[in-house]
């Protein structure tokens, strides 16, 4: 990579990515463990209606839900933070990378393209399209407005919009006071197919820093 006169300024991203990687990976898991424990929500409320619960599986209940809500939380916040962080240096890198007289989105929006409704429904995604289009050794000699944009970042967006929106449902659904036996189950059905979902975001995710990185780090 002929960094030339921008090579003081460019940015490692390689270790930012890693953590973001990692952290999003426990982030998988955490999905996991959230749809294990509305099983378990599930199982634990239909045996107490039927008065077969005992006192020391609903405290079992209790404690796995604590620790399956607030843990989950702090890693998805550091992860969010991790990401951006990676997605911000490699913004900045791009911008060097881009031929003379072309220029990338504004890097404000690493930042706000996640933060504006609507618009944080692609955006995000358009934004990492540049990063990657501007990085690609394969693609220098090519103009970059006709540089195609990458499968493995609509693959990505794509998983993590609908794991999005399952989430969403599910908060949602909790909010709607209904509270059955089948809807515990419809609860712990839905939280299974978002973590599901969640997997595959979280691997597409991961081959999107990765594959960025490498690109920034090609001498």
């Amino acid at each position: 990579m002929n960094r030339g006169k921008n090579a003081q300024r460019f940015r490692s991203v390689r270790g930012l990515g890693l953590v973001a990687s990692v952290l999003i990976g426990l982030v998988a898991l955490g999905n996991v463990a959230e749809a294990a424990a509305d099983w378990l929500t599930y199982t634990t409320i239909r045996d107490y209606r039927a008065h077969d619960t005992t006192p020391a599986e609903l405290a079992t209940h209790y404690t796995v839900r604590v620790l399956t809500n607030w843990p989950p939380a702090v890693i998805t916040a550091a992860a969010i933070t991790a990401f951006i962080m990676w997605l911000h240096n490699a913004r900045i890198n791009a911008g060097h990378l881009v031929p003379a007289g072309e220029r990338l989105r504004d890097p404000v929006w690493v930042w706000l393209s996640w933060c504006v409704p609507v618009v944080n429904l692609w955006f995000p995604k358009v934004v990492v399209d540049d990063v990657w289009r501007a990085s690609d050794p394969r693609l220098r000699d090519v103009p970059l407005e006709e540089r195609p944009s990458p499968a493995t970042t609509t693959r990505w967006w794509t998983a993590f919009v609908l794991m999005w929106l399952l989430d969403l449902v599910h908060v949602q659904s909790f909010q709607d006071g209904d509270i059955s036996n089948g809807w515990y189950a419809f609860a712990a059905v839905q939280t299974t197919i978002c973590a599901a979902v969640g997997i595959v975001a979280a691997v597409l995710a991961a081959r999107v820093v990765r594959q960025i990185s490498s690109f920034q780090s090609t001498p």
